[in-house]
């Protein structure tokens, strides 16, 4: 069989146990442990590799990055100023007017925009999938599993010997993510222009 025949084989049986909660948990497991291969994470290239670093950073403090590819020249900016300008003004006292941004100017801009809730907290998942102490895996998956999941999963592992490989997974994760939204664009050839 071909491989669309296969897929075509492997769909109804899925479709027909998609009610039930126990028998997908089976499939999922077994998947995971036995078929699914994580891709392995894309090289950075070297005259990239500070700045992706210092971009993950910036997106992990609500940044949104601009990146010229062209210079290299990176311009981060609140995502509140980006999003409305007025209420950012309006909270800070601040128009954004003297920052001397340039990245509108640039005719090549590449913009990276912080995680949304979502996407951070599929990061605190793979980090507690991957916890070799059963007892933290455990108390992990409770506190995302419980009422302000961020806040209490921050508490066990700041509690816990695996804080620095939290810090060290989601730099990882980050840089791994920055990469993916340049590259996807330096692909394309058609880095676009933004402005906000």
């Amino acid at each position: 069989m071909n491989p669309q025949q296969l897929l075509n084989e492997i769909l109804p049986i899925l479709h027909s146990v998609k009610e039930d909660k126990v028998k997908l948990e089976k499939i999922l497991s077994f998947l995971q442990e036995e078929i699914y291969e994580e891709p392995a994470p894309e090289e950075v290239p070297e005259k990239y590799k500070v700045l992706v670093s210092r971009m993950a950073e910036s997106v992990d403090c609500g940044l949104v990055c601009y990146f010229n590819p062209d210079t290299l020249e990176v311009e981060d900016v609140p995502q509140s100023l980006v999003e409305d300008p007025d209420e950012f003004e309006m909270m800070t006292g601040d128009d954004g007017e003297g920052w001397g941004l340039k990245h509108a100017e640039w005719e090549n801009c590449i913009t990276i925009e912080p995680l949304h809730p979502g996407e951070s907290f599929r990061i605190m998942e793979g980090f507690t999938n991957q916890v070799s102490d059963n007892r933290i895996q455990l108390k992990l998956v409770n506190a995302l599993n419980r009422k302000r999941p961020f806040a209490n999963f921050r508490q066990v592992v700041d509690n816990s010997e695996f804080r620095q490989d939290w810090f060290d997974f989601k730099q990882a994760w980050l840089e791994e993510y920055v990469w993916r939204e340049i590259e996807l664009v330096m692909d394309d050839g058609e880095a676009g222009e933004d402005s906000f």
